[in-house]
Order: C-alpha cells, then structure tokens, then sequence
C-alpha cells in the first residue's frame, strides 16, 4: 500500500525523492570534506612504515606540535628488545613559494639513505640530496614549479627533484628534504623518531618499553598518533565544522519533513477511505511508515552516488580538497532522515487516528 501511494503520481514521488536526496547530499558532502581534509593531514603518518612513532615527552602529534630528542635517541630506541628499526626525522612548519604564489608548508628531513621518512609515494623525479627536495604535486602546480626549478622554503632556495603525492590539504603542504638540508634550513635535531617492530612483536608493550627504558619520550602506536592528529585538527575545526554541519542538518531536515509531511497530506483522503472501509489506524502508519521508507532509501541511493561522484570530479577542478564518503557516514544520515520523516509523515495521521471512519471521511472531503 506505501508503494502504490508513494508511486500513484511518479512525477511528485520523483520530486520528494529528489528534494530529500539534495537534502543528504549537503550533509554528505559538508561532513565528506571535513573528512578529506583529516584524512590528507594524517596520510603521511598513515602510510609511513614505522609501527611506532617516538616524539618528546608529552607531545602527541605533528600538527601545531614542536617536538626536540636527544641526538642519540635513535640509537637508545634501537637498542630496546622487539624494536627492528629506528629512523629519525626532523619536523618544522614554514613557507614554500614558488613563481605563482606561497603555501603554508610541513617541512620534513630523513635520513635518505634508509629512506625510512621518505614520502609514500614518488609520481616524478628522486630522492633529494644536498640542495634539492621533493615537493607535493598539487603544491607544485599551484606554485608553478616543474622538477628542476628552484623554489623557496622556509627562505631557503632549493632545487626541485621531484613531486610525491597525497601531502597536500585545503591549508598546507609538504616538503620532504635530506636531514643535513634540514640542519642548513631550519636547525640540527631530531624530532620524532620512526620505529618498526620485530615480527610478533606486541606494539603496546614496545611503547611501553620504550617509555620506561629511554625516557623523556613518548611512544605511540602508528594508529594512535594518527588518532591524535586527527583529533586536534578536529578541535581546531570544531567551532567551523559544528556551524556548518548544524545548519546543513537544519536545512535538510526541514526540507526533509515538509516533503514526506506533504505526501502524507496529498493522500490524507485515500487514508480517510480506507478507514471507512475498516482499516485500522496502526495499518494506515504502517502504509505511511513504508512510504517514508522507501522514499529514503531512493534519495539516500541517489544522495550517495552523487556524492561519490562529486568526491571523483571536485579534486579534478580543486586538488586540494578530497571528499571522504565513509559507510558510517552515510548510514548515520540516512538514520536521521528516516527518523525525522517518519515523525513528519505519521504526524498528521493524527487527525484520522481521533476520528470515527464516516467522520473522517467527511473531513477530508
């Protein structure tokens, strides 16, 4: 019975369903690029190969973190049982600017002779050596640099002798250098120390350890430093992001309600009939139940396509911003909307529920 109503006049059946689908797509797509932006912040620690990452005692993250070991605690981590490796990397925040503009930028040195800190992933050129970095492609486009250019970092000119890939965000960028460049440009120290694990070896009793045995430090598993980093940028963002995830929620919900309320009210006479015919009023909400249903399902099928679509087409025209379309994402607001409308929808059954069946048909007339 929902589907016969919510289809009796496919045009306007078409029009809810379409109305509610750009609905969940604001929500989709506000809460995707947020998503994105934590994802692209946290890629290079994602993706490193260390199981652990050591940084000074009490520092928890890279970003809006400054973080300074001792030279030798490199080798002081090396040393403890379970650990197969320990490659430090120095860490700092400045500028990059090349022909067409300026970016703000994580500057990062390795050792480029384990290449334990190196990007993830290289689309063109090599590993720097003295003089010479690897920049983001993205950053490298905006900025106009092609491999063999000369760019600034951080006031320094350097030579650009390759571009990796997924370190750039809709705020910064990355530029990987050798550990002696970094000295040059910035200062001579280690920041956070990369680790990998012995095969078996426990990563929670390793931090530990490590902890206890090398002091001063703070070990954390790969998974949670990346949590911790995307935690803060959160906090950061929490104020912007609940503004604007509030007021798409609002608008989608009150577009949502008022579509499946109308539909309710457009078929408010065919309820009034059946119950004058002797349906009962828990059959007529369920029919209307069913109605909002289906008509979520469709729009949440419809809001997710597009949705993907655009995560697909958006980083064409604007690189930097990437729209991360998560499972739970989509089933939490398909969840919502699906409440909202049932609440909407059954509301003016109401009228029907506390009236006889002749009444109600007279009613509606």
């Amino acid at each position: 019975m929902g589907r016969r109503f919510l289809f009796a006049d496919r045009r306007r059946a078409t029009l809810t369903v379409l109305g509610v689908a750009a609905s969940l797509l604001l929500v989709l797509v506000l809460g995707g690029i947020f998503a994105g932006a934590v994802d692209r912040v946290t890629y290079y620690i994602r993706t490193s190969p260390a199981d652990v990452f050591v940084s000074q005692a009490g520092v928890r993250t890279m970003h809006m973190s400054a973080s300074t070991l001792p030279a030798d605690t490199p080798e002081r981590v090396a040393d403890i049982p379970g650990v197969a490796w320990a490659a430090p990397i120095a860490f700092a925040s400045g500028s990059v600017a090349g022909p067409q503009g300026r970016q703000l930028s994580y500057l990062i040195g390795y050792d480029t002779r384990t290449r334990r800190g190196d990007p993830t992933r290289l689309v063109a050129g090599r590993t720097p050596a003295a003089g010479e970095a690897v920049l983001d492609e993205q950053a490298a486009k905006q900025l106009g640099v092609q491999v063999g250019d000369q760019f600034t970092v951080m006031g320094s000119s350097l030579r650009a002798v390759g571009f990796s890939t997924g370190g750039s965000s809709i705020t910064n960028t990355t530029v990987f250098v050798e550990l002696s460049e970094f000295g040059r440009i910035h200062d001579d120290r280690v920041s956070y120390v990369l680790t990998g694990l012995d095969p078996g070896a426990d990563p929670e009793a390793v931090t530990d350890r490590i902890e206890a045995e090398v002091g001063g430090v703070t070990a954390q598993t790969r998974e949670q430093f990346a949590d911790s980093e995307a935690r803060i940028v959160t906090d950061m963002s929490a104020d912007l992001l609940r503004l604007m995830s509030s007021i798409g929620l609002v608008i989608a919900l009150a577009v949502i309600a008022l579509g499946l309320m109308t539909a309710t009210l457009n078929r408010l006479r065919d309820f009034a009939v059946l119950k004058a015919l002797g349906a009962r009023t828990p059959r007529l909400a369920a029919a209307v139940a069913m109605q909002v249903l289906l008509t979520v399902v469709l729009a949440s099928t419809v809001a997710t396509t597009a949705a993907l679509g655009l995560a697909w087409l958006l980083p064409l025209a604007a690189p930097a911003v990437q729209i991360s379309i998560t499972t739970a994402a989509v089933a939490q607001t398909t969840t919502t909307a699906l409440l909202v409308g049932l609440i909407a929808a059954l509301w003016p059954l109401r009228r029907i529920a506390a009236l006889d069946a002749a009444t109600a048909f007279r009613e509606t007339r």
